[in-house]
């Protein structure tokens, strides 16, 4: 039994759809937890048409969105600072054990042990290009020090350093500063989310990822040209994936909405918009 199955299971789900974010009891017996992706796969299980009824009370509320990033944040630099500068250390040790063993005045080691020793340093060296990976996964640094722009900048090109076939252009038209804080964090998921479904599913050699303001609203389109898909069939046949589910719930926990537009050899387009005049009277 998968974990999403798991949990349909022990309750039913409208209840549960709010609780994203904290541990609650299925029985005298049984705790869970439900996370956003919980909640997205959940979600996934329904036609679109149930999701669309669902009361305002299951919509995803912004500060479990806000909490969750909040913890992503904490962990990548825990890995960071911790486990990061651990494997720097222990590299740094080995590499002057190596060189202590080409000094003049120190006994030769045999050349099985050198070996060996070379062999660890590249492993060490691995995990932490390893926690590099996960910590960018979590929360990539460059989010928070240098804004939602660099960051997309930087996630297109690591999917084209990992993906060679394929091009992904970034169109800005609008500064930093004209982006809220916090629609940040949203703005850079949705990216990821799309760059993901692009390498997947869409056999596409180009990517453009556009970012404007329009009017009161801040307009991110991410367009493919790939194979496609028919739209109206995935939609009856299987509810929103849990790809276009997650940028619509990240899109809506800010006021914003998410619009896809696709067809079978046409590609695919997901435009999302963000009212950038609420949170202007909102202070």
């Amino acid at each position: 039994m998968t974990r999403t199955e798991e949990i349909c299971s022990m309750a039913s789900l409208e209840p549960m759809l709010s609780l994203v974010g904290e541990s609650f009891d299925v029985n005298q017996k049984t705790t869970a937890f439900l996370s956003i992706s919980d909640r997205i796969s959940l979600l996934s299980q329904l036609p679109s048409s149930q999701v669309s009824e669902l009361p305002e009370a299951s919509k995803l509320p912004a500060s479990a969105m806000s909490s969750e990033e909040e913890e992503k944040r904490r962990i990548s630099r825990e890995l960071h600072d911790g486990l990061g500068q651990i494997l720097t250390s222990i590299n740094l040790h080995i590499q002057n054990c190596l060189s202590g063993c080409e000094s003049q005045d120190k006994v030769e080691l045999p050349k099985e042990i050198k070996d060996s020793l070379a062999i660890i340093s590249d492993m060490t060296k691995q995990a932490m290009g390893e926690v590099r990976s996960i910590c960018g996964a979590l929360r990539p640094a460059i989010l928070d020090d240098l804004g939602v722009l660099a960051a997309i900048s930087w996630q297109c090109r690591q999917i084209s350093l990992g993906c060679s076939r394929l091009n992904v252009e970034t169109r800005f038209d609008l500064d930093e500063s004209m982006i809220p804080e916090t629609y940040k964090t949203v703005i850079y998921r949705i990216v990821q989310e799309g760059l993901n479904n692009a390498v997947k599913y869409s056999q596409t050699k180009s990517v453009v990822i556009s970012l404007y303001q329009e009017g009161d609203s801040i307009q991110l389109v991410i367009r493919d040209y790939g194979i496609g898909f028919d739209l109206e069939q995935v939609r009856s046949e299987q509810g929103m994936g849990m790809g276009l589910m997650s940028m619509r719930e990240r899109a809506e926990s800010i006021g914003g909405s998410c619009e896809v537009n696709a067809a079978t050899g046409r590609g695919v387009e997901i435009r999302v918009g963000f009212p950038v005049e609420k949170v202007a009277l909102s202070g």
